[in-house]
């Protein structure tokens, strides 16, 4: 190994010490999946086979048609939220194929809920229209 012809002790060490720290960080990283409406628990090996897709959208004003900034999406039954972007845009990474409940909220808007949405690796684009209070 190349850090083996490093003179200093020290240098080794740090270097060694930099590789340990790097493969423990690498085997430690976590993949949130999210699973279809109504599969409350899954096997860790299922979800270890199971390929994932996202699902990208963009949300509108019902009144104006403008894209929406800063709104809030997430899937029923799921902690995990993420913003549209100055443009309305969002994607939401690693789902697991199946019928989704997407829930959107915004301020001054009332909150949205989409049911039974059908996240299927093939086409999952989707347009929310959110209407103000």
């Amino acid at each position: 190994m190349f850090f083996l012809k490093l003179k200093s002790k020290k240098m080794k060490k740090l270097v060694f010490l930099f590789v340990a720290l790097l493969v423990l960080g690498l085997e430690s990283q976590a993949v949130n999946v999210v699973t279809p409406v109504g599969d409350k628990e899954m096997e860790v090996a299922e979800m270890a086979t199971m390929t994932t897709t996202s699902l990208t959208g963009v949300v509108l004003d019902n009144e104006t048609g403008e894209a929406l900034t800063g709104v809030a999406i997430r899937f029923e039954g799921s902690n995990e939220t993420v913003y549209t972007d100055f443009d309305g845009n969002f994607k939401i990474a690693n789902i697991v194929p199946g019928n989704y409940n997407i829930l959107s909220s915004y301020i001054s808007y009332s909150d949205n809920k989409l049911k039974d949405v059908n996240v299927n690796g093939v086409n999952n684009v989707i347009r929310l229209v959110l209407k103000k209070d």
